[in-house]
């Protein structure tokens, strides 16, 4: 397997040439910049006997999320009709090289920690496709770095009929001692769960908070150290066995297109104007 976190512009030529070694690839997020790039991919994994993974952190690196995932696809909340993601991340605009400022290069915001959302949405809705049906983006605050985008959001509609909203910026305060106070809500038809994936504000930084409430009760569920992050046993017996038990492919890329999908469609906000 060739891992790689270079520039994502170039993540998809890196993988055709991964493939064409008969190696498995693994990519950050995001793992494509262009909708005909993952199209190339989609070609070229209909002749390959090899995994082309995409790594979406928020959730397959985050216990709450995981156990979440578990908890949904128990029935314990019913039928997951809306998801909200929250994604907030803080800039350190002082380390980041050049090209995190370059649309083309790193695709814009929606295409880059938006993907995280757009992965969730389908996990936890059992959904296979969606639609993007409005998304918007902005660069409110860094007008220096031109058409680059500090805020965007987007509304999805499911093909099993649930809902998606997601707002993602680059706007997480000092003050905040980690880098983002990430919240996904995923509400079911007979509960809802409410996860604080990285602190819970004013109360404490420990990390991977999960509420849950059902028809018979309410729960607050400390999850650090109790789930693990099973993805990475999955995706290397995946590999071994040929089998799909960590993601399948065409989630992978599905994700993927809807995130470009929703960059391409957004309507581009002026920014804040100054009061008068």
């Amino acid at each position: 397997m060739i891992a790689t976190s270079i520039i994502p512009s170039e993540r998809a030529v890196l993988g055709l040439q991964v493939l064409a070694h008969d190696k498995h690839f693994f990519s950050a997020k995001a793992g494509f910049t262009t909708l005909d790039q993952v199209k190339q991919a989609r070609e070229a994994m209909k002749s390959s006997n090899k995994k082309w993974s995409i790594f979406f952190g928020e959730r397959l690196g985050v216990e709450s999320a995981m156990l979440a995932q578990y908890i949904v696809e128990k029935g314990l909340i019913g039928r997951v009709f809306q998801v909200t993601g929250s994604g907030p991340h803080r800039l350190n605009k002082e380390s980041r090289e050049d090209w995190f400022f370059d649309p083309k290069q790193n695709g814009g915001i929606l295409t880059d920690i938006g993907s995280h959302q757009f992965d969730q949405f389908l996990i936890y809705t059992g959904a296979t496709d969606a639609k993007v049906l409005h998304s918007k983006t902005a660069n409110y605050q860094h007008h220096e770095y031109g058409d680059w985008e500090d805020f965007g959001d987007a509304t999805l509609l499911a093909n099993n009929g649930a809902t998606q909203y997601v707002r993602v910026d680059w706007f997480t305060p000092d003050g905040l001692p980690t880098w983002g106070d990430g919240r996904t809500v995923i509400f079911g038809t007979d509960g809802y769960i409410e996860l604080r994936k990285y602190l819970d504000v004013g109360r404490t930084t420990e990390r991977n908070h999960l509420y849950i409430v059902t028809q018979s009760e309410e729960l607050y569920v400390p999850v650090s150290g109790r789930v693990g992050k099973p993805y990475f046993y999955d995706l290397i017996k995946d590999c071994q066995n040929g089998t799909e038990y960590a993601m399948t492919q065409e989630h992978v890329f599905r994700v993927s297109e809807l995130a470009v999908e929703a960059q391409e469609k957004a309507l581009r906000l002026n920014g804040l104007e100054e009061d008068k």
